[in-house]
């Protein structure tokens, strides 16, 4: 699975003061890239739209996003649950389990076009035309759960 740095496809990412300085800013950096924003807007929109602290994380960002329908201007549509899940293997449905979310592979199978901003338990970063943009290890982790995805509208 082809996988790309954050620092390589946002721009103004590389010359950022505050990027330099930052940490825990996968949430600033999955909406940077997902919607084509410099980082620094970016960075300006979490901190003021959803509260973030510099260098301490993004927290509640699932329903801060599922209240909203964009960014900046940007439309996007949430995808439903029903659709981030799966019946699970025979075995499991035998065994009277409930559904189970889809993994970063089943979500790049099932959604192989299109910009999305993805959330794992903890994590967040962008898939963009079947290409996971993030930290260097997230396309590496196919077996990660999606727990949440916004699609944005072009």
């Amino acid at each position: 699975m082809k996988s790309i740095r954050s620092s390589e496809h946002i721009t103004g990412y590389n010359e950022s003061a505050i990027a330099k300085g930052e940490t825990n800013d996968c949430v600033v950096r999955a909406i940077a890239s997902t919607f084509g924003l410099p980082y620094d807007v970016s960075h300006k929109f979490v901190a003021d739209e959803f509260g973030r602290q510099n260098r301490k994380g993004t927290f509640g960002t699932i329903p801060k996003l599922r209240d909203r329908n964009n960014v900046q201007g940007i439309p996007y549509t949430t995808i439903p649950k029903e659709q981030l899940t799966y019946p699970g293997s025979a075995r499991h449905q035998m065994n009277g389990g409930k559904p189970t979310e889809i993994t970063l592979s089943m979500f790049i199978e099932k959604f192989p076009t299109g910009k999305y901003l993805v959330i794992i338990k903890g994590h967040a970063f962008s898939v963009v035309d079947s290409v996971v943009i993030g930290n260097a290890e997230d396309g590496k982790r196919l077996r990660a759960k999606i727990r949440f995805a916004i699609k944005v509208k072009e």
